[in-house]
């Protein structure tokens, strides 16, 4: 089922095929509508070998399409064809379908060669020197045959035939060019339907995923994106271009800035590179959306890189999930107030700011507090003193619960007598005011009187203590006011003292 042997010098007393060019020209007007207008291309393309049997008055027109090449044979499959009667038909033959050739002899090599550049044949059987090819021919009892390659995406696709089983007739010229003609119609159709099937697959990804498929030209820069990431950039859906200078700047500028600078490094890269990275992009509504950008540099095959290509994925739930997650990790599950790891985060994220100051205290007796009251009743008050807390502290101002009845403050940007202050302002706020707690269980509420008290140490720049050594310094400051008689305040640098009514 290859076709013919490459073209041959065909004698002159064969006489050209007679085609009419109106007729000719009506058949691929026809054959190019149903084409366009036919649901699935397929059905067009047999629409078009219908126009073309009559008008070249072969007996078979036929398409084969290749499968793939083998060092040692080739397969192809006879797809469509169009007979002129039911004994011309080679379709429903079982060994049509899915059949190799091989390639061991040369003219089944040379022919595959040519049809791989773009050759086009015209051959007589009678006129062809015995051999494997002649005989395959004289068993399907073809006197002519013309062929033409059919190139998609610049790559031989398949093939466009006719075969005469009444006439020996030469196909060059006009012949091969209405073959011609009609295998690139062939090719334009099948390539759009893949656009549009590809098209259709990105679509529905970008539904089902929440994602953008995108690719950028490393020659000219052209950008080209799905339907749905187009609307969600403020873009019709029918735009045909999207500047790329105008997609970067939907990137946050710190993402766009590690986006160029791994594009720089791998241009050069010998094989594909794959890159990765969370995103903040701006959509239509200016809003900065968390999206995963999943992109490789594409290369041909001389190893240039030639295309960025990659999706692009809405990750906004998972990032709220991960703070979500993040910040319940860094909160105490009882009063919701910071916890260790919260202020360990909290200090890596202020670690250039200066001055800071870290306050640490503890309530005075709260054993005795359980022992009284029960630990429901102690519950509900540490519950209580957080939100008292809170309301003499800053929004940037850290209440951390370390554990049991032991807290601290970080405070940022203060001075060592405003610091002082705050300290005192806490003490104050929970010796000045009992606390009022009502637990399931108690027929009445519980007034509980309490006090704290604390211990500020300093850090005035990054090349005094970390956070252990501040800790230490506060606790130190902490264990003092807690000889000192309790119920006040002291400072690590000078243990100044700030009693109750100070």
């Amino acid at each position: 089922m290859l076709g013919p042997p490459p073209r041959s010098s065909l004698p002159t007393e064969v006489a050209k095929v007679p085609l009419v060019a109106d007729d000719c020209l009506a058949a691929l007007a026809r054959g190019s509508t149903a084409l366009m207008a036919m649901e699935h291309w397929a059905d067009g393309v047999d629409r078009l070998l219908t126009e073309l049997g009559p008008v070249t008055g072969a007996s078979r027109v036929w398409i084969l399409q290749l499968v793939e090449i083998q060092p040692d044979k080739v397969i192809q499959d006879y797809v469509f064809e169009w007979a002129s009667s039911e004994r011309y038909q080679l379709l429903s033959h079982y060994r049509s379908r899915f059949f190799a050739s091989s390639l061991d002899k040369v003219e089944y090599q040379q022919l595959v060669e040519e049809r791989q550049r773009g050759c086009r044949h015209s051959f007589c059987t009678p006129m062809l020197p015995e051999g494997p090819i002649r005989r395959h021919l004289e068993s399907q009892a073809t006197l002519s045959m013309a062929s033409v390659p059919i190139f998609v995406d610049g790559r031989w696709w398949g093939t466009l035939g006719v075969d005469d089983c009444d006439r020996s007739v030469n196909w060059e010229g006009p012949g091969l060019d209405l073959l011609e003609t009609a295998a690139q119609m062939v090719a334009a159709a099948l390539y759009r339907y893949q656009l549009n099937h590809r098209s259709r697959q990105v679509e529905l990804f970008h539904k089902v995923a929440d994602c953008g498929v995108w690719e950028v030209s490393l020659r000219n820069g052209r950008v080209w994106c799905s339907q749905g990431l187009k609307v969600a950039l403020g873009y019709p859906e029918s735009s045909p271009r999207m500047p790329l200078r105008r997609l970067a700047n939907r990137l946050h500028p710190t993402d766009r800035a590690v986006i160029w600078s791994w594009l720089r490094e791998s241009r050069n890269a010998p094989a594909p590179v794959q890159f990765r990275l969370d995103v903040r992009v701006r959509l239509v509504d200016d809003v900065w959306s968390w999206y995963e950008v999943i992109a490789e540099v594409q290369h041909n095959d001389q190893g240039e890189p030639v295309a960025l290509a990659g999706v692009l994925v809405d990750i906004g739930k998972r990032k709220q999930e991960e703070e979500q997650a993040q910040a319940a990790s860094e909160r105490d599950a009882l009063t919701g107030a910071l916890n260790r790891r919260g202020l360990d985060r909290q200090m890596s994220e202020h670690s250039a700011t200066f001055p800071r100051h870290l306050i640490l205290f503890d309530i005075d007796h709260f054993k005795q507090i359980n022992d009284t009251h029960g630990h429901l009743v102690g519950d509900a008050l540490l519950s209580q003193l957080v939100d008292r807390l809170q309301h003499e502290l800053r929004p940037e101002d850290c209440l951390v619960r370390l554990g049991g009845e032991e807290f601290a403050v970080l405070a940022t940007g203060m001075q060592n007598e405003q610091a002082m202050s705050l300290a005192e302002r806490l003490r104050r706020c929970v010796s000045d005011t009992p606390f009022c707690i009502e637990v399931a269980g108690v027929s009445r509420p519980v007034s509980i009187n309490m006090t704290i008290s604390l211990g500020v140490a300093h850090q005035a720049s990054d090349e005094l203590e970390a956070l252990a050594q501040l800790m230490a310094e506060a606790d130190q400051a902490l264990y003092a006011a807690k000889h000192t008689g309790r119920n006040c305040v002291v400072a690590a640098e000078s243990k100044a003292i700030y009693e109750l009514g100070s």
